[in-house]
């Protein structure tokens, strides 16, 4: 129907023009291209808007993938129409290549549905840190095959999309608080109360440190050389490394000021006595 209302544009606007077939035919697969290619430009705009509107970025590259996808396949049906290609002949070739196809290209289809998963799923979102197996960085985006991803050193890492929809997902900043828990050791003969006093010091004067939940404060454990003090406290999740770079240091150096020591690694041997020949 479209390709009929072009050609009578065609003849009644330019019939003296576009008397020769070949002519007409080759400037209607021509302007088909040129607006297959708008559509791309529309979709990159629309998509563009969508992002401003709350859309995810890391959707943008599945989804502009997708559609413009479908207008090249469209797009081709309709210019091989045009100049006179049989693409009824052409689409059922294709109907029954598709089981082969879809056999041999099993791990490539397998990559977009579990894209589509991970968009419509959505376990993660662009700028998320997430472990996967051996994968770990922020999101940068989900393409039609793979995840691209940035390690902490700035390494570009490119992962099929089945990889990260076959193993658990871990998502350090999906929630908005994490728990921040720093663990000292400290020597046996130094006092674990007054330890875990300059720890509750430190954490109330932090306003960064979330009240609710109460923060924890305990001795964790007795190790060979130390006794471990703990403190356990909330924090939202963008101030998390901050917080715990900084009171790492603090605390040993508060504990310095104290007089408690925080122990080598140390080892008692006893010799037992040698029977003399």
């Amino acid at each position: 129907m479209m390709i009929d209302s072009i050609n009578f544009f065609l003849e009644t606007r330019f019939g003296g023009v576009f008397d020769h077939s070949v002519i007409q035919r080759l400037f209607i697969a021509l302007l088909l291209l040129v607006v297959a290619r708008l559509l791309l430009i529309f979709l990159k705009y629309v998509l563009n808007h969508a992002e401003n509107r709350g859309l995810d970025s890391s959707a943008k590259p599945l989804v502009y993938s997708l559609f413009s996808y479908c207008i090249y396949i469209v797009t081709l049906l309709l210019v091989l129409h045009v100049l006179g290609v049989n693409t009824a002949g052409i689409v059922a070739l294709v109907g029954a290549a598709s089981l082969a196809v879809g056999l041999a290209l099993k791990d490539a289809l397998a990559n977009i549905a579990s894209g589509l998963l991970l968009l419509f799923l959505r376990p993660f979102k662009a700028g998320d840190y997430i472990e996967c197996g051996n994968i770990k960085g922020n999101i940068v985006g989900i393409g039609l095959f793979n995840t691209t991803l940035r390690t902490i050193d700035g390494l570009y890492v490119s992962s099929p999309n089945s990889a990260l929809w076959g193993q658990p997902i871990v998502n350090f900043s999906k929630n908005p608080l994490r728990r921040l828990e720093i663990t000292v050791g400290i020597d046996y003969g130094d006092s674990p109360e007054k330890a875990l006093d300059i720890m509750r010091d430190v954490v109330a004067g932090e306003p960064l440190f979330m009240r609710k939940p109460e923060p924890q404060f305990f001795v964790s454990g007795l190790e060979d050389s130390a006794v471990n003090v703990t403190f356990r406290a909330w924090a939202r999740t963008q101030d998390y490394f901050n917080l715990r770079w900084k009171y790492t240091a603090e605390i040993k150096k508060r504990f310095a000021e104290e007089n408690i020591t925080i122990p080598f690694p140390q080892r008692v041997v006893h010799w037992a006595n040698t029977p003399q020949i």
